[in-house]
This record gives structure tokens, C-alpha cells and sequence, in this order.
């Protein structure tokens, strides 16, 4: 391997940070500027309005709940006291720093080359032999022709540098360089063909747009940012400290009136901000030694790289460890190798094809960072696809540099005959990195330090642990088994499938995983009543179990395949690595045969099938269901066949996993989700069974050929989440199998083996093993896709929030109660009351009533009640309850009223006038309600 697929990895990492700097400058921004959510004093009136919709500022990039839509854009025409700034500074911004950037890529090299600094080579080259050195190590870099030489005869450093860009690069040598080219050719050469391997790899533009990049950052993004957050702040300790603040008080919360709130916003750009210059840092770095490789490769000598021998005193101490974390530490922030590791990396450059931590940790906080910036920036702009868009693109992001990470260092182990890594290390860093991202970012929760539930952070760092293991795994086996000269198509093979497997994770996690970690966002109680209504006690009672299993485990298991190639990536981890065996090549490592890998998910499956068998033969014996019970016996029948299938898998894995001692736990997989299979196909055809033979007749009495259609649409609906089930068991048995073999061992890697040649007659049929499984995973897959079981309407980012959204804290439900009030609530009671104070006044003198005017007073009841129908409801439960009977009883009495004088009915008239009395106590009641919870917020 050489060093150009090194540089695309460089590359590949500059993307991520350029992808970063984007996405970040337009939500930054969008909150500096207003022109996004309720973040800027220039809102007016939206704060207020969005909290008297029920909105929680704490749960920022959240809209406001989607029924309240359109009295919501009533509010802000009324109440916004200075217009909304407009759409195009957020989708600008990013072209202005693209500008910028462009502007600085030009200026730096003019900066550098400026006439007073710097000479052309003419002027100090006076019988043209340093030009004709230059010329002649050109011709060993391979450069199609010579650059611009120019000299700065004022550097007394031995080095030189260029600068420009990949078209037109120009190479600037010091005055020390050339000072003791005579004394040291062999220094001089190393250093201009280490310039010109820059020029070579073409990483000079990258180089200046990286530096002009973080520069266009710092100026146009993070400064305007930082100066909102700093007077944020001290507007927030004025309110804190009681003096009148220059917003509302609803405002003031919408911008941040917790302090932990304020404090995340300023660690998130902390955190960008560190983000992109170790990332930057890292590109910079990288560049440095492969053109030491490629300096070296032309010819110049090792030894012209001064450093710092390895090995120091101190080294088996407790004070030379400390001080190899500091210097590790502080290499991280260097934008040039030390001399030492440069060394280090010319005698064995085996450590950069290592997946090192560092990269594999800020590529799993990018991602994070990455989707809940381009969700807040979706929430604001109302651009749902922007949402879905975002999975993709970390998935491809994450997939592009952590997944050819690990495919390189599996490639580059068996190329040098090393020991392939096993991927999990790495792999844990890049889970620890999306852990971290999720605190970081706003989809655990702006308002507290951390989330509801921490534990399940656990998932996204098992979730890289397994891409981690699973990669590498899958890596080592087709570079073992691929019969091509370049393992170029492979590499590119395990990055298209890395980014199809993250994208399935990215959906599933930010629109469900995030509720977990914010707290369970189903409800149990609720999924039982549906699954037992109308069903008599007792048969619930006898199947208790199995309904609070059911009640508890389903809603979860539902939104397994919500994202449509949820069920591709799961035929992908195993479909690949199964495809190796199809594979002939002379030279390639003996697989674990074929019979050993299928044959425990045959017998799985097999296992899963009698099992079906025996639930139905036992549930024959119940007594028959009444019409009622039936969706609870449809239930009870389709959660055995769950159990048994994934039952059938976990043994085939776990089976599996022990007859190989090599790809563990790919082996795992392919017979786990062979048992699958076969064990659906046997729930199949024992389900058509069905009324044919006595002891299995469960859903239907009489025979026919196939299964009932409840049954058809049951199997439909488990099949998913059940294959996706499989993967986790798999993953835990081929897990536990090689911690217990690796403890019997004593550690002790088992010997390779031996390399042979299959035979046809095997390869034919491993051919055609090969071919019927893809074939019928290809055929399920495409189907679920083209007609899938569950609903997959893609969430929006307003549907997302309100599944997210949690219970707001006091002090935001009195500020809702408050602002409720404030925008329309209090308006419609007092008209309320002046309403019923003129009609009490007509009513007293009887004979003085004109029945025209009378009627006009008890339609402005009427009005009032559609009125409060279009306005936003109470944002708290029993206080809208009051509301909701207040309203009723004003609608009724008004049109009694109006009928009543009508007709000149007394009786009518006291019926509506009774009715209005229930409205004026509904809304008494209302009142006493929000009074107690303003003083539980805080608020007078």
C-alpha cells in the first residue's frame, strides 16, 4: 500500500471538518441573527408565543406542537413588535464563509510571496545551478514541471516551505538552507523533495484551505456568536439579580433564562471550536509525514530528519509515563510532527495505517454535532428532508473516514504479515465520540447537565464497538479471500456498506434512541389496553405474561424498521461477508467450510420450527376464544413465534460462533439469519397446517392450504424486528464465545492455516448455497421496501420534537401559563365578562329590552367560544380541561340564548343562562389552577 491511499484518507478527514464548519456557521448564525428559533432580542412577541403554545424553550430547535400551527402564525402577525429578520442570513452565511475562505486562500499566498520578503530565484541563482538542482529533483518527484522558486534570504532556518496552490504552487527556500547546501547536499535534497511530495500528493490547496477555512470560522461565525452568548449573559444576570432586564420575561427564558442552558450554548462552540483545530491540526500533521514517506521513496535520507531518540531515560517509571501522556497530549494540538515520531514513522510506518483513537473519537462527535445542528437548522426552516438528508450524510461521513480507517489496517496487517486488530478498540473510541456528541449536542436535553437516563449513552458506544468489530472482521476476510492485485474495490466495497449500516443506525437513534435517553417514550398502559379491549378478565389474567411482556417490549421493537434500509443493512452484514465463500481464488486462505457455518442455522431454524409447533399444540388446549378474546389469542400466537425464531438464531449463533475459530462472529451472523429464515418458512408451513391437523388447530377450525391472513399480516409485522433482534443476540453469543475461548487459550492466538486450493466440485456448490440465500433475502428486502408492513411516513423534524419532547419544568409551565395569559388568554375572559355584565344589565329591566340587541350580546358568546376553539389551549392538562368546559358551556348558552329570545322562551332563557353560570365557574376554576401554577414557577 502507498502512501496516496493515506493522503485520501487526509482528504477524506479535511471533508469532515469543511462538512463541520458548514453545517455549524448556518445554525450558529441562524441563532445569532435571529433569523431561526426564539433566540434573538428581535423576535418581538414569537417568544411569547411560542411559549403560550406549549413550547419549551429548553427543548431548543423544537417547534411548536403542529395543531397549534396555525394559531400560533396568528399570534406573531398580532404580537411581533418588530418583523422577523429574514430567511437568507442562515443560508447565506455558509456561502460567505465559502467566500471568505476563498478570499484568505488567495491573500495567504500573496501574503507569503510579497516583494518584501521574499526574492525570485534569478536573483540569487546567478549561474543558474541551484535552479538546475531544482530542476533535476523535480524530474526524481515526478512533477510533469518546475515550480516557482522563490528565496527568503532573511530566514536563518534550514527549511523551506510552499505555499500557493496545487495549479500553481510556489516553493520558498530559506536563506540558512541555502547557506549550507554545500556543506550538506543530502540535507538540501531531503528538504526540497519533502516540498515536493507536497506538490506531488496535491496537498497544497488542501493545506491553505484548511488554514483558511478555520480563519473564515473564527471571524465570520464563531465572533458574532460569542458576542450574542456574552450579552445574552449579562442580560440573564440582570434578570437573575432582579433589575429590569431589556426583554419580557418570556423572552428572557426563550433566550436561555437557565443558566445551564446558557452554559451548554457556550460549550458547544468550546467544543467546535476544539473540534476543528484538532481536526485541522490532524490534516496538517498527516500531510507532514506522507511527504516524508514519499521524500524518502525519491531517494533522500533518513537521517536528514533530526528528532529525538525514542527511547528515553525515565521510560519505566511512573514520571516518564506521565510525561509521554503530556507529550502525546500536546502533540495532538501541533500542526508538525515531532522529530522523533517523524523518525519513528520513516523506520516503520506501520502506525499509520493503526486506526488511532483520536481520529476514531472526533469522527463519532462530528456526527452528533453534525445531525443536531442540521436538525435545529430543519426545525426553524421547516425543511423535513434536511432531516433525513442529515442521516445520510454522517453516515457517509462517519463511513468514509472511520470504516476506511479499519479497512486499511486489516489490509495493511495481512499485506506485512501482521496480526489483524480486532476492530473493537477503535471501535469504542468512535462509540465513546457519539456518546459525547449526544451530551454535547441539544437531543439529550438543553436543560440539565445530563440526560434523564444516562445509561442508554451505553448504545451509541456498543453501537460503534460492534461497526468497529464487524468492519475489521469483514475487512480481514476479503482481503483474504479477494483474487484481484488491488484491494481498492474491496476498500471502497466496506465504505458503501459502512455508510448503508450507519445510516440504519443514525435514523433509528436520533428519532427513537434519543428517547430513551431522555426517558421511556412509550406507554405501557397503553399498549395493553389496545392488545385486551373487550377481552373478558379472566382470559387476560390467564395470559398476564405474556401481554405485560408484549405491552412492554413491542412499542420498542415497532420502530426497528422504520428506516427503509434498516432491513438492507441487516441482509448486508451478512450477505457480504457470505459472499466471500463464493469467491475462487488459488492463493486465497482456506475459509471455515461452508456445512459448518449453515448447518447449526439450519438446525436453528429447524429448532425454531418445532418450537412454533409445540406453542400451537399447547395453545390448543385452551379453551376456545370468544370473538372478543381473539386479537389477544392472534397476539399470544405471534409473540411465540417471535421467541421461537430468535431463540432458533441466539442457539445457531452461539452454536456457530464455537464450531469456527476464525470470522466469529461473521460466521455468527450468516447462521443466525439462516435460522431466521428457515425458521419463518417452518412458522410458515406449520401455520398452514392450521385446521388440517387437530393437535395444531389454533386460529381457525376448517383446512385450507395457508395460513390465516391475520397470521400472513402477524409474520409480516415480526419478520423485521426479529432479524434485527438476531444481530444483537449475535453479537452478545459470538461475544461471550470468544472471551471463553480466549481465557481457555491463555490469550495465545491460534496458529494460522494453512492456505489450499478448494475444490470445484465445493466451490459449485458454495456457489449455489450462496446464490438461493441471496436470492431470498434479496426478494424480502425489496418487498418490505416496495410494500412494507409499518408506516414508514418519514418524521418530520416538528413530529420528531413532539415525540421527544418531555415535561417541562415548573418554572416553564408557569411561564407557559403565564405567556398563555398574556397573548389572547386574559383577553377573551375579559370579554367574557363584559359580554355577561351587558346582558346581565339588559336582562334586569325586562321591559326596556330590545330583542334586536339582546341577541347580538348572546352571539358575542358564541363569538367568544370560537374564539377560544381557535385559540391555543391551556398548556397544562386539568387547567385545559377547565377551558375546554368553559368554552362548551359559553358556545351552548349563547345559541340557547339567541333561540330562547327568539321564541321569547323564559324557561330557554334560564337554561342558557344557567349554562353561561357553568362557564363563568369552569373558568374560576381555570384560573385558581394557573394561579397555583405560576406560584409553583416562581412567578407572581
Amino acid at each position: 500500500m502507498d502512501e496516496r491511499v493515506l493522503v485520501s484518507g487526509t482528504t477524506l478527514r479535511f471533508v469532515v471538518l469543511a462538512v463541520l464548519i458548514m453545517v455549524s456557521s448556518a445554525t450558529m448564525i441562524m441563532l445569532a441573527l435571529g433569523a431561526g428559533p426564539t433566540s434573538s432580542p428581535t423576535m418581538g412577541g414569537s417568544a411569547g408565543c411560542e411559549l403560550a403554545a406549549g413550547g419549551d424553550p429548553s427543548q431548543i430547535g423544537h417547534p411548536v406542537p403542529r395543531q397549534n400551527s396555525g394559531a400560533y402564525r396568528a399570534c406573531i402577525d398580532r404580537f411581533s413588535s418588530s418583523p422577523r429578520l429574514p430567511w437568507w442570513p442562515s443560508r447565506v452565511w455558509p456561502a460567505l464563509v465559502v467566500v471568505v475562505s476563498a478570499a484568505l486562500m488567495w491573500a495567504i499566498p500573496a501574503w507569503k510571496a510579497r516583494r518584501s520578503r521574499v526574492v525570485p530565484l534569478e536573483a540569487v541563482d546567478v549561474d543558474g545551478e541551484i535552479r538546475r538542482t531544482m530542476s533535476e529533483l523535480a524530474a526524481v518527484a515526478g512533477l510533469d514541471r518546475l515550480p516557482r522558486i522563490v528565496i527568503d534570504p532573511a530566514a536563518a532556518s534550514g527549511d523551506a516551505v510552499v505555499f500557493g496552490s496545487n495549479r500553481r504552487p510556489i516553493v520558498c527556500l530559506r536563506g540558512g538552507l541555502l547557506a549550507g547546501r554545500g556543506t550538506d547536499p543530502e540535507g538540501f535534497r531531503a528538504v526540497v523533495l519533502h516540498e515536493y511530495a507536497h506538490i506531488r500528493n496535491g496537498d497544497v490547496t488542501l493545506t491553505y484551505l484548511t488554514v483558511a477555512l478555520w480563519r473564515a470560522f473564527l471571524g465570520t461565525v464563531l465572533l458574532p456568536y460569542v458576542v450574542l452568548l456574552l450579552t445574552l449573559a449579562g442580560w440573564q444576570a440582570l434578570f437573575a439579580t432582579g433589575v429590569r432586564a431589556p426583554l419580557e420575561p418570556e423572552t428572557m427564558e426563550s433566550l436561555g433564562g437557565s443558566q445551564i442552558i446558557l452554559g451548554k450554548l457556550f460549550a458547544t462552540a468550546a467544543v467546535l471550536v476544539v473540534l476543528v483545530h484538532l481536526a485541522r491540526a490532524d490534516v496538517l500533521r498527516s500531510r507532514e509525514t506522507y511527504a516524508d514517506l514519499a521524500a524518502v521513496r525519491w531517494g533522500a535520507d533518513p537521517r536528514s530528519w533530526s528528532g529525538i531518540p525514542v527511547a528515553a531515560e525515565g521510560a519505566g517509571d511512573g514520571s516518564g509515563r506521565l510525561r509521554r501522556l503530556l507529550r502525546t497530549f500536546l502533540e495532538l494540538w501541533a500542526t508538525h510532527p515531532r522529530g522523533d515520531l517523524r523518525r519513528a514513522t520513516l523506520t516503520d510506518p506501520a502506525t499509520l495505517y493503526v486506526a488511532r483513537a483520536l481520529p476514531m473519537f472526533l469522527t463519532g462527535l462530528v456526527a452528533p454535532l453534525i445531525h443536531s445542528q442540521l436538525g435545529l437548522y430543519a426545525a426553524a426552516n421547516d425543511v423535513a428532508w434536511l432531516v433525513d438528508a442529515s442521516w445520510v450524510l454522517t453516515a457517509v461521513l462517519v463511513a468514509g473516514v472511520a470504516g476506511t480507517a479499519l479497512w486499511r489496517a486489516s489490509v495493511h496487517a495481512i499485506l506485512t504479515r501482521r496480526p489483524v486488530p480486532s476492530g473493537l478498540r477503535p471501535g469504542l473510541w468512535l462509540g465513546i465520540g457519539m456518546a459525547t456528541g449526544e451530551l454535547t449536542g441539544y437531543h439529550v436535553g438543553l436543560d440539565s447537565l445530563l440526560p434523564a437516563h444516562p445509561p442508554a449513552l451505553l448504545l451509541p458506544v456498543c453501537a460503534g464497538a460492534f461497526f468497529g468489530w464487524w468492519t475489521t472482521r469483514c475487512a480481514e476476510l476479503w482481503s483474504r479471500a479477494w483474487p484481484g492485485s488491488t484491494f481498492r474495490p474491496v476498500t471502497l466495497l466496506g465504505a458503501g456498506v459502512g455508510g448503508v449500516l450507519l445510516s440504519s443506525w443514525f435514523a433509528w437513534w436520533q428519532v427513537h434512541g434519543v428517547s430513551f435517553v431522555r426517558g421511556w417514550p412509550y406507554s405501557v398502559a397503553e399498549m395493553r389496553a389496545d392488545m385486551t379491549r373487550g377481552v373478558p378478565a379472566v382470559d387476560v389474567a390467564q395470559q398476564d405474561g405474556i401481554v405485560t411482556g408484549l405491552s412492554t417490549v413491542w412499542p420498542s421493537l415497532v420502530p426497528l424498521t422504520d428506516w427503509p434500509l434498516t432491513l438492507a443493512s441487516v441482509a448486508l452484514l451478512w450477505l457480504v461477508p457470505l459472499a466471500a465463500w463464493a469467491v475462487r481464488s488459488p492463493e486465497r486462505e482456506a475459509l471455515p467450510p461452508l456445512r459448518r457455518v449453515l448447518l447449526p442455522g439450519l438446525l436453528g431454524g429447524a429448532l425454531a420450527t418445532c418450537a412454533v409447533a409445540g406453542a400451537m399444540a399447547y395453545m390448543h388446549t385452551w379453551p376456545p376464544p370468544t370473538t372478543e378474546s381473539r386479537v389477544l389469542l392472534i397476539w399470544t400466537y405471534l409473540a411465540w413465534v417471535l421467541i421461537a425464531v430468535v431463540a432458533g438464531a441466539g442457539a445457531a449463533a452461539t452454536t456457530t460462533a464455537a464450531l469456527v475459530d476464525r470470522y466469529r462472529l461473521l460466521c455468527a451472523l450468516i447462521g443466525a439469519q439462516t435460522a431466521v429464515l428457515v425458521g419463518f418458512a417452518g412458522a410458515i408451513a406449520v401455520a398452514s397446517l392450521d385446521g388440517c391437523v387437530p393437535q395444531l388447530s389454533t386460529l381457525r377450525l376448517s383446512c385450507h392450504p395457508y395460513p390465516i391472513a391475520s397470521a400472513w399480516l402477524g409474520f409480516r409485522l415480526i419478520s423485521g424486528p426479529a432479524l434485527v433482534l438476531a444481530v444483537l443476540v449475535t453479537a452478545v453469543a459470538a461475544a461471550a464465545v470468544s472471551v471463553i475461548r480466549r481465557l481457555r487459550s491463555g490469550r495465545q492466538a491460534a496458529p494460522a492455516p494453512r492456505l489450499r486450493m478448494p475444490s470445484r466440485y465445493g466451490l459449485s456448490h458454495r456457489r449455489l448455497a450462496v446464490g438461493v440465500l441471496g436470492v431470498v433475502v434479496v426478494v424480502i428486502t425489496v418487498a418490505d421496501l416496495v410494500s412494507p408492513a409499518v408506516d414508514r411516513s418519514p418524521p418530520t423534524a416538528e413530529s420528531g420534537a413532539e415525540r421527544r419532547q418531555g415535561e417541562p419544568s415548573p418554572r416553564t409551565r408557569a411561564l407557559q401559563v403565564y405567556a398563555w395569559e398574556k397573548y389572547g388568554g386574559l383577553e377573551l375572559q375579559t370579554r367574557f365578562a363584559t359580554a355577561g355584565g351587558e346582558l346581565s344589565a339588559l336582562i334586569e329591566k325586562p321591559e326596556m329590552v330590545d330583542n334586536s340587541l339582546a341577541i347580538r350580546h348572546c352571539r358575542k358568546f358564541q363569538a367568544i367560544a370560537r374564539d377560544a376553539a381557535a385559540y391555543f389551549p391551556v398548556p397544562e392538562a386539568q387547567a385545559q380541561s377547565y377551558w375546554t368546559a368553559f368554552a362548551t358551556g359559553a358556545a351552548q348558552g349563547g345559541r340557547d340564548c339567541e333561540r330562547a329570545l327568539e321564541v321569547s322562551s323564559g324557561r330557554m332563557l334560564a337554561m342558557a343562562l344557567n349554562e353561561l353560570t357553568e362557564a363563568t365557574n369552569a373558568l374560576s376554576l381555570m384560573n385558581e389552577r394557573n394561579e397555583s401554577l405560576k406560584r409553583a414557577g416562581g412567578l407572581p
